[in-house]
């Protein structure tokens, strides 16, 4: 499950230059072929709920009806 805490765990485990670097060599990484895409995007898409606030408080109070 993932709950804001574990979300901040690893979103704190690098620092913003470190993950800066991760962004950039996703980026790079996509040029590889169609399979490296898609890896790119899942791992985008799991990036973006890191960083993203409005889905971090929708998780903290899931029954609240926020959307």
């Amino acid at each position: 499950m993932q709950t804001t805490s574990n979300l901040q765990t690893v979103k704190d485990f690098f620092t913003d230059a470190e993950w800066d670097a991760i962004d950039s060599a996703l980026a790079d990484y996509q040029d590889y072929g169609e399979r490296e895409t898609e890896l790119m995007n899942s791992i985008g898409d799991k990036m973006y709920k890191l960083f993203n606030p409005r889905y971090q408080d929708e998780n903290r109070h899931p029954a609240s009806g926020a959307n």
